[in-house]
């Protein structure tokens, strides 16, 4: 519900209460309003509650939320996969999370997909889930053979300070599936293609898919990342 029109149910209610007051007989001293009757008061002061327990519900549940939007994610896409690539909200999402479908036939890749999540935590378990990291075997996603193994990492900073996120990649038939997280921003970034597109979709994924913002902004750490235990 917009906040303004909470504040409005709020003054609502605090005018029906004071009107039910007044004609009770209290104040009316300063007021020439004549006394209502029970009946009516007793409508009206209910109906006061109702308003403003409503107004300050809403007001509360606006202060306590601040979930992801479409326009965040928007601001985090790379300039080349805005310019390059069609990309529309998706029909369905993830909980607590926004996505952007950019897939577009005739590209390398032709299927890529963008999440924000509310949480590191929320990301990271989705990440997870989808990806079952635990049973890929593997170490590396920089070869076609580490796909066809299936493998999963975690990446760092250039200074190899902090973690940034993880990787898992594995083939899906004839297709080469990449999915990562950047903990930055707590956005998971799925891709895949034919594996015959394999060279210039490990050029997408390193040198543009990576979402933008401040280059100072720290990865947030996971509460755990072993979701499988």
């Amino acid at each position: 519900m917009p906040l303004a029109v909470e504040i409005v149910l709020i003054v609502i209610g605090v005018l029906l209460l004071a009107a039910a007051l007044i004609g009770s007989g209290i104040s009316r001293r300063l007021m020439t309003i004549p006394k209502m009757k029970r009946a009516p008061r007793i409508v009206i002061a209910i109906l006061g509650v109702l308003l403003l327990v409503g107004g300050m519900w809403g007001v509360t549940t606006e202060e306590k939320h601040h979930g992801p939007t479409l326009a965040a994610l928007k601001e985090h896409l790379p300039p080349d996969v805005k310019s390059r690539l069609d990309c529309t909200e998706a029909s369905e999402t993830p909980k607590d999370a926004v996505e952007l479908d950019c897939s577009t036939p005739g590209s390398v890749p032709d299927q890529v997909w963008y999440y924000m999540f509310d949480d590191v935590d929320a990301m990271q378990n989705w990440w997870w889930n989808q990806t079952d990291p635990a049973h890929q075997p593997g170490g590396e996603c920089t070869t076609i053979a580490d796909f066809k193994q299936g493998s999963s990492l975690s990446y760092s900073t250039e200074d190899r300070s902090v973690t940034t996120g993880d990787i898992a990649c594995f083939m899906d038939g004839n297709t080469v599936v990449d999915v990562y997280t950047d903990r930055r921003f707590n956005i998971v970034v799925w891709s895949q293609t034919d594996s015959q597109n394999f060279s210039e979709f490990m050029n997408w994924i390193v040198n543009t898919s990576l979402p933008v913002g401040d280059d100072g902004a720290t990865p947030a750490t996971p509460s755990h990342t072993d979701y499988g235990q």
